[in-house]
């Protein structure tokens, strides 16, 4: 609603205390908070943008001191050159910005504005929303990361799905089994479409996904057993092919080891080391053909036993510990990442380094050493990107640290 004044009436006289931001806030991180929520108020992009040019036009100080009020005063003909704006499109941008409330119109009886006057576009009533817009965009933040992980779910999915009908194609390729989750794979969208997804949609896309790979792991294991014998690169389920691991858990019963040595320890190779009995300090440090072969070692229970209660916890509801596969710890890994709001691309960036099936065993040392003892992991986010860095440099000592843990668990299962 545009309020009119008359030149001789004193404007300030019966106008209410102006509002201020909070504490900590603003002008500019305020604006960029309304440009982010802007379509979701009805302002187009267009607008939005005008919107914040007016306001960037204001005093600093008017938004956050106590006794004035952010305002703008050139007359609209000004204004629309100072835009780039024709006068017409510079009058729509206003009202829409106005039936938004996110700008107010103060004009004199003859529509001129003037800070005498005290009329011109004005943004107390902006500021006198901050509550509800700060949580609008907590909520469209939420959103978009819940939509950011969604899809990275979808690309675990597809990522194992796609090696698995590989696969079955070799050793089944006309059975119709494994013709029918071909078909319903290639009747999936394509990466792009999930972007114009609604949350609904996405999530239950990613359900669908999940199924339909957890049928195919299915399909292979089947297919594994009745030709009794391996079939190619198979490591659907986690291996327990080794007593290594727990062997070398009990090298130094005695020895205390740093946290950040366990988690930060220099590596002779690139490679993951696997454990010797063998070898003198518990450890065989020549590398073995792939992380893949390495972390198939490990077994299905003896992981879940090292996991958080959290993690255990999701795992416990994709398998029994004895029968998880690797696809169900990645996925685990990917659902923690989200619940500890640790960034997607920190978790993007530890996949693209060391590969899904370290990144996930990564976050499930990160994620059961939050609630250490000793040295707790304050910023998990900090953390994994800590990791990633030392894994690119050399320096991350995987098998260390759940030797740490072992240890750890071992003390509190201990009478």
């Amino acid at each position: 609603m545009v309020q009119t004044f008359t030149a001789m009436a004193d404007p300030f006289r019966s106008l209410p205390r102006s509002p201020i931001l909070p504490y900590g806030w603003q002008r500019d991180t305020f604006i960029h908070l309304v440009e982010r929520v802007a379509p979701h108020l009805g302002i187009g992009r267009a607008a939005a943008h005008t919107w914040a040019r007016l306001a960037s036009m204001t005093r600093p100080g008017d938004w956050v001191e106590h006794g004035r009020e952010p305002s703008v005063y050139a007359a609209a003909s000004e204004l629309a050159k100072i835009l780039a704006l024709s006068d017409a499109r510079l009058r729509a941008h206003t009202a829409r910005l106005e039936r938004a409330g996110l700008i107010e119109r103060r004009t004199a009886a003859n529509g001129s504005r003037s800070r005498h006057a005290g009329t011109g576009l004005f943004f107390s009533g902006v500021i006198n929303r901050f509550s509800e817009l700060n949580a609008l965009d907590a909520q469209l933040t939420t959103a978009r990361r819940r939509a950011i992980y969604l899809r990275g779910q979808r690309s675990t999915h597809w990522r194992c799905l796609r090696q698995v009908l590989e696969q079955l194609h070799d050793v089944a390729s006309q059975d119709a089994r494994v013709q029918a989750i071909a078909a319903a794979f290639a009747a999936w969208p394509r990466a792009d479409r999930l972007h114009a997804m609604t949350l609904d949609t996405l999530a239950a896309h990613e359900i669908e996904a999940d199924i339909l790979t957890q049928a195919a792991l299915d399909l292979l294991e089947t297919l594994q057993k009745s030709s009794d014998r391996p079939l190619k690169n198979e490591r659907s389920h986690l291996q327990d092919t080794s007593e290594d691991f727990s062997l070398s858990c009990d090298a130094h019963p005695g020895r205390q080891r740093p946290a950040e040595e366990r988690a930060f320890g220099r590596r002779s190779s690139g490679s993951p080391q696997t454990a010797n009995p063998d070898a003198g300090n518990g450890f065989d440090t020549r590398p073995i053909a792939s992380g893949s072969e390495w972390l198939g070692q490990l077994g299905p229970e003896r992981l879940f036993w090292l996991a958080s209660p959290e993690m255990q916890f999701y795992l416990s509801g994709r398998a029994d510990p004895q029968c998880l596969r690797w696809h169900d710890v990645i996925w685990t890994a990917e659902r923690r990442v989200l619940d500890l709001s640790i960034h997607p691309s920190a978790w993007s960036s530890a996949c693209a380094a060391m590969g899904p099936d370290c990144a996930a065993l990564a976050m499930l040392i990160l994620d059961a050493r939050r609630t250490d003892p000793v040295t707790p992991i304050i910023s998990p986010g900090g953390y994994l990107r800590g990791m990633t860095r030392a894994w690119l440099q050399g320096d991350l000592n995987l098998m260390g640290s759940l030797i740490g843990l072992s240890e750890r668990r071992r003390r509190e299962e201990a009478p």
